[in-house]
């Protein structure tokens, strides 16, 4: 006689999307996005110990002198922007991780002489982006093959 009404909320039905060769599984997904957000943090940890040592890395320069903003951030743009590709499932996504480890390491190599202690934590950081990069390449999805039947 009477009817409950249906209510459809995002939890009762999780809309399936197709996942594309080239795409991370969601372990790996997760990963990546885990290891590149530790990156970011290491990258704050290098700035606060910088300035709290006295020792200026070649893109913040001292306290009381800091550097143009876009030089202040260059260190997080490659590293934010691996945390976004992964979080927006962007294909191929290791690839452009062994980059912006390439880049990371490029940034680092800039404090060699100048803050050897600092240049070596940046290193490690872009090891470490480099390491999960390319283990997430096992993580790639593979095209399907179709087989045709044959007669």
């Amino acid at each position: 006689m009477f009817e409950e009404p249906q209510f459809s909320t995002p939890l009762a039905e999780p809309r399936l999307r197709a996942r594309r060769a080239g795409e991370l599984t969601n372990v790996w997904r997760a990963v990546m996005i885990a290891a590149w957000v530790g990156i970011v943090l290491g990258f704050v940890a290098v700035w606060r110990s910088s300035w709290t040592l006295g020792l200026s890395t070649w893109w913040l320069g001292p306290e009381a002198d800091p550097r143009f903003v876009l030089l202040l951030v260059l260190p997080f743009l490659m590293p934010l922007a691996m945390v976004a590709a992964a979080l927006l499932r962007v294909r191929w996504v290791p690839y452009y991780g062994v980059a912006a480890a390439i880049g990371t390491a490029l940034i680092a190599w800039g404090d060699v002489g100048r803050v050897d202690g600092l240049a070596v934590v940046e290193f490690a950081l872009a090891a470490g982006g480099l390491l999960v990069s390319v283990a997430s390449l096992t993580g790639v999805l593979r095209p399907v093959e179709r087989s045709v039947p044959s007669n």
